[in-house]
């Protein structure tokens, strides 16, 4: 039996609730946003759906790149224990997190209108926060399953980002967050582009 079919099931619960949490988060926003109330509108930040976006395609990712695990050549079951399945168990974990904070519920903003770029600089520490810590999981995950190389374009891309990110979650200057995020959203479609469209053509 490979032990990664029956350990990953928990995880690939977390990560499709991670997933459903955001879609229903921005369901809700875009149908408040297209309603008949004028002074119910939702006032988009791009930043905000940003994060958002890279969040949500990076959990389709994760899922995507974890399925070399079921291959005993690739990972044998003897690579298994408490340390590796809570290392690989993190990763789903903290999406969870950062999907159930970054995007405001439904059940705070009814009757009234929605500022996400007042709602993104309120709550960009806990956000981002979460954020730097699932890239420093991911990264460990990288090393331990994934065959990582501290000289390959994959590590060096995630230390990259992970010094980018660090001072957003310290500072509430726009235009560190806006030059942070906007160099995130390159990097994290050059790597799709790169590693999961062109190597697959």
């Amino acid at each position: 039996m490979v032990a990664y079919s029956h350990l990953s099931m928990i995880a690939f619960v977390i990560l499709g609730l991670s997933m459903v949490r955001l879609m229903i988060n921005y369901s809700s926003l875009l149908a408040k946003n297209y309603n008949d109330s004028p002074d119910d509108d939702v006032y988009f930040y791009w930043p905000h759906t940003a994060i958002s976006f890279i969040t949500f395609f990076t959990i389709i990712l994760f899922w995507w790149t974890s399925f070399p695990l079921r291959d005993l050549a690739y990972f044998p079951n003897e690579g298994w224990n408490l340390f590796t399945f809570l290392l690989y168990l993190s990763v789903p974990f903290l999406f969870f997190m950062v999907s159930e904070v970054v995007a405001p519920q439904p059940e705070t903003y009814k009757d009234k209108s929605v500022d996400l770029r007042k709602y993104y600089y309120d709550n960009h520490r806990v956000i981002l926060g979460l954020a730097w810590m699932l890239q420093v999981m991911l990264l460990a995950n990288l090393f331990i399953f994934f065959k990582g190389d501290w000289e390959s374009l994959k590590v060096i891309g995630r230390v990259i980002m992970l010094c980018i990110m660090a001072p957003m979650v310290i500072s509430k200057n726009n235009r560190v967050h806006e030059i942070g995020m906007g160099i995130f959203l390159v990097g994290f479609i050059y790597t799709i582009l790169k590693y999961h469209v062109y190597a697959v053509i």
